[in-house]
Formats: C-alpha cells, structure tokens, sequence
C-alpha cells in the first residue's frame, strides 16, 4: 500500500498490562488527553508508520471477519468521525480490547497508539482516511515521556532502535478508507482496507503468527488469496507426488510438470483438475484432486500469483563443457552443493577443471 502525504489528527496513548498471575485481566490505564508529539518526533513516527505499512513492508491485507457494534473494526469506523472525547473514548475501549484479546499469561502488556490521519494526496478533498494502532511492547523504543514544563509527550528513542528496523517491537494495523467504492452496503470490507504488520508476519510464506492480535483483537481473517492458494497447489502437490507407489524418475517428472505448469503455462489460473487430467490417471486423479480439497484448496479453477515461491520455481544450471549439465532448485542448489576450481593436478600440472561436491546419495535413474 502506497502511503504519501501522510498527515497525523489525533493521536491518544493508552497502557495494557500483562495478565494477572491467576490470569485475570488488570485494567488498562486510561490516558485523559491527546499526544502533543514534538516535530521531530512526530516526522519519526510518521515514518515508522509508512515503514509498517507501506509498500515496502511486510504487511499483509486482511478481511474484516466480527463487524457487531462492540467488535474492533466497527469502533474503527466510529473514529473517523469522533469528536475529542469520543476518540479518547473509543480509543480506549480499543484498547480494553486488546487486553482482553491477550489471554495467555505470558504476553507482554505496553503501550497502545490509536491514531487518526489521512493521505494519498496533498489536496485535502482528494484524501483517504487512516485510522490506525500501534502495540508497544514496554520495553521497546516507545515509553511515554512528559515535559514537566511543557507537558509535552515525546517518544523517548533508544538509540540502538534508531539505527536498526524495530519491527521485533511492535505490533501495527491500519483501517485504510476506501474511495470510491463499487458496492455501497453495511459492509465494512467495502469501506476499509485492512492491512496489519507484525514482526511474526512473514510474507515469504504468508503467515501471520499472532493469531491474538489479528483474529481475536481486530476481528480480522485471511482474504481468499490467490498467492497462498497457489503456494498451497504447489506445496500439496509436491507432498502428494511423494507419497505416490512409482520410481524416483516418474516422482522426478513430476515435480518438473508442477515447476513447468507453475513457471511457464501462461493462462494465468491454476486449474488442479486439468493439471491432473493431465499428468495422473484416472484413479490418481480422484486421489489427487480429494487430497487438495482436504487442505482447503477452492475446487474451481483460481488467480495464479507466485510470489511466495517464486524462488522454488527458479532452477539454477551450470554446464562443464558442451555435454555436461548440472541443474537443481535455486535453493537446494545453494544447500546441497559446494564447487570449488582444481587449477593444479596431483601431478603437478596446470589444468582448469572442477571439484563438485554434492550433500546427496546418488540415484541411478
């Protein structure tokens, strides 16, 4: 998600805490009033915002699941309209929810941000709305520090925090408004794009890992998405093809279809069934195609997107001579295989040859 022109409202700081030791919630400490952030430190926390969340983050989008009054994302929405008080209200019912979402006893309490802004443009009618959290642990780079004089509120930066990512620190999510929208219903997903980071998120696989802070707090769920169905056609498939009663070589040819299939077909959907009925028999076809329903897979044909494997699908080659080839996986080929130059024979000699050693047994096809 691209954000520019990034303008802050209004921004209020409430505390959890970690769960008493009988594992009842303590309540959450109520801030009064809003955060009057220094300059610095707001062009700072602007900027870990966009870092979070932006297009070079590892955020992931996610749907809107729990849309009752009381559920997170339905007092998102109150707060793009809420007055003062209401905001420092709301805001803090956001928080309580946390709290509660947090029932294991070994997570860590800290900070809570909820933040109202815009962006998208410098033109004030052409922007979209953001509403916004951020979960600090205690001990991270957020504390809340207070100017006696002033009674400013500033973020006290540890330095080590300001000069490597702190994404291992905080949690952050973002209800971005949507413009425009092509349905207009009671539907939350048709007015706000949600997009969460995590430090456990890993956009390599696709997973977020704090099932709390998504599900539980943000009533939030995963999207019907195109990259981890394929990722999961591709992972099943393998799984399936290597539990198959055949040859090493036929499981070989098999796995070089589904790279083949995934890497060079250009219809741009992936079809299970015509993959099947291409390169299994009857019987392996019921077989196979039961086999992915089981994980989850849509039974119709759906978006190819591999951007979650795309560096499985990479095949590394390396010729010696004109006959000679030496091709496997980007990534096993990085593990499993060392090369090293011989530039002189045990006898003594010059010569340019190579020394390839394999983590492998040999398989005789």
């Amino acid at each position: 998600m691209q954000i520019v022109h990034l303008n802050i409202e209004k921004i209020c700081i409430h505390q959890i805490f970690q769960r008493n030791h009988d594992g009842s919630k303590k309540t959450p400490e109520k801030s009064s009033d809003f955060v009057n952030f220094s300059p610095s430190a707001m062009e700072t926390f602007k900027q870990r915002v966009i870092d979070a969340l932006g297009s070079q983050s590892k955020a992931i989008e996610m749907m809107i699941v729990n849309q009752a009054a009381t559920d997170t994302p339905s007092l998102f929405t109150s707060l793009k309209t809420a007055l003062d008080n209401e905001f420092i209200n709301i805001s803090y019912k956001i928080a309580d929810n946390l709290a509660e979402a947090q029932k294991r006893k070994n997570l860590q309490g800290g900070i809570v941000v909820v933040f109202r802004g815009t962006f998208g443009s410098p033109d004030a009618k052409k922007t979209r709305a953001i509403i916004g959290i951020i979960k600090a642990d205690i001990y991270s780079a957020y504390q809340k520090i207070t100017d006696p004089q002033t009674k400013e509120i500033s973020l006290n930066y540890v330095k080590e925090a300001l000069l490597t990512p702190s994404t291992k620190l905080f949690k952050t999510a973002a209800f971005t408004e949507i413009k425009n929208p092509t349905i207009i219903n009671d539907n939350l997903n048709n007015t706000w794009q949600v997009s969460i980071s995590d430090h456990q998120i890993s956009q390599a696989d696709g997973k977020v890992a704090a099932q709390y802070f998504y599900e539980k707090f943000l009533g939030c769920g995963y999207p019907e998405s195109s990259a981890r169905n394929t990722k999961t056609f591709y992972e099943q498939t393998l799984i399936f093809i290597k539990q198959l009663d055949i040859s090493n070589e036929e499981k070989h040819e098999l796995n070089s279809a589904l790279t083949c299939y995934l890497k060079l077909d250009k219809s741009g959907v992936i079809d299970p069934n015509k993959f099947a009925q291409s390169y299994f028999d009857a019987n392996t076809t019921d077989e196979y195609t039961s086999f992915l329903a089981e994980s989850g897979l849509p039974k119709t044909s759906f978006a190819k997107d591999t951007q979650y494997i795309i560096s499985k699908l990479k095949l590394q080659k390396v010729s010696f001579g004109k006959s000679i080839k030496l091709t496997a996986p980007a990534e096993q080929f990085k593990k499993l295989v060392i090369i090293e130059p011989i530039e002189i024979d045990n006898d003594g000699n010059n010569v340019n040859w190579t020394k390839i050693l394999i983590k492998e047994k040999m398989t005789i096809s």
